[in-house]
């Protein structure tokens, strides 16, 4: 019969099996030399019940549907990897929960005021648009702001500024499906962070999730890596010192293989795009969104979470503003590193009122909130946040 690997506890009628043919060989030994043994039928059998159920269902479940030729070894391995897995999953989940409990605003306000984020810029197809901007719709809103504070730190932030065994890291993604191209208020992913905290092992170990999927061959996680900003893709090494190039090359995996092998280009593309909307260079704009990668270039965020509609908005550019809009209207609902839109900057410009027109008629929400829950308007009276944005888009010039 087929067994639901995911929920295993669930599938009832192999559970009952399970159990039954458990029962059938304690009845016989019992028959033969135990029955004056009453461990199964007391608390003890209760204790063995609540602490060994779930492992080893599992893992005589990964035997049936593997059917390994010795399953002894196999249930050894699998029971010895669960421990594992589970250790260092409680280790990370404690690692947040510690830090989760303290307030980070002094800790990021202290790294404010001691580090320039325009001077570390240096250390830096359509459905990956509309899976960004959709992900703004109501509930699906909810799901994607509740795994990041105010300050856009998700618990793999948390758990980056700390050791830990290794495999905790891995699993914490793997089983939470966090998203390690997230970047705080900071502009750090949680790769950025472990060197931060100088913890070199948790950014290898974020690395070594990348390499996992490269040799899987799955060409999407990639690009949403490369349409969010993700900056350490193919500079990647395994542990023998191996390209995740030649990895996926090595794989046959032929549309990730040409997916990396342009990414470079992509990305210098992208820079070349907002660099020109900063120097106002209208004419270069429009050359280089004729190109059949415009919408790519128009939502792919670079190393400050921002697309090249936030820019042209903090630019207060509206002939470029307007141009983006006709060529991806989509952009309107993607937010930045702390998920404001480009309504949220709009209200913060000196030319609010004929920016917010254009952006509002063309789809733009007013309701959408960011990750400290404020909707545009708050920007409008409080337009320090979007000052400081346009000086640093003023730095980059």
């Amino acid at each position: 019969m087929a067994i639901d690997m995911a929920h295993p506890l669930e599938n009832r009628e192999f559970f009952d099996q399970i159990i039954k043919n458990i029962d059938d060989v304690f009845g016989q030994v019992e028959n033969q030399s135990c029955q004056n043994n009453p461990i199964f039928k007391t608390e003890q059998g209760q204790y063995l019940a609540n602490n060994l159920a779930e492992p080893l269902i599992k893992a005589l479940t990964e035997i049936a549907n593997k059917r390994p030729e010795d399953p002894v070894a196999f249930l050894t391995g699998f029971l010895q990897n669960y421990v594992r897995n589970r250790n260092g999953k409680a280790e990370v989940e404690q690692t947040i929960k510690s830090s989760s409990s303290k307030t980070n605003s002094t800790a990021l306000m202290t790294h404010k005021s001691n580090t320039n984020p325009s001077a570390s810029n240096s250390n830096n197809e359509d459905n990956d648009i509309e899976r960004i901007s959709t992900a703004e719709d109501d509930s699906l809103a909810v799901n994607q702001y509740d795994d990041r504070d105010e300050h856009g730190q998700s618990m793999l932030h948390f758990a980056c500024a700390r050791s830990h065994r290794r495999g905790a890291l891995m699993n914490l993604i793997e089983e939470s499906n966090i998203d390690i191209t997230y970047r705080d208020e900071l502009y750090r992913t949680a790769r950025d962070v472990s060197l931060q905290a100088n913890q070199l092992a948790n950014a290898k170990e974020i690395d070594r999730y990348v390499l996992s999927l490269a040799v899987i061959g799955d060409v999407r996680p990639f690009e949403h890596l490369g349409i969010m900003g993700y900056d350490h893709i193919i500079d990647i090494v395994d542990d023998s010192g191996k390209m995740i190039t030649d990895i996926v090359t090595e794989k046959g995996h032929e549309e990730l293989e040409a997916f990396l092998r342009n990414l470079r280009s992509m990305e210098e593309t992208r820079e070349e795009l907002h660099q020109m909307i900063r120097e106002n260079n209208l004419e270069r704009i429009k050359e280089i969104t004729a190109s059949i990668n415009a919408k790519w270039l128009l939502g792919a965020k670079n190393y400050y979470g921002r697309t090249a509609l936030h820019i042209a908005v903090l630019k207060e550019a509206e002939e470029i503003v307007t141009l983006f809009i006709n060529h991806a209207p989509e952009v309107l609902r993607i937010g930045d590193n702390l998920e404001r839109t480009a309504l949220h900057y709009a209200m913060g410009t000196n030319t609010v009122e004929s920016l917010s027109r254009i952006l509002i008629q063309n789809g733009a929400k007013r309701t959408s909130k960011d990750l400290k829950g404020r909707q545009p308007s708050y920007y409008f009276m409080n337009k320090a946040d979007i000052l400081r944005l346009q000086e640093e888009e003023d730095e980059n010039r």
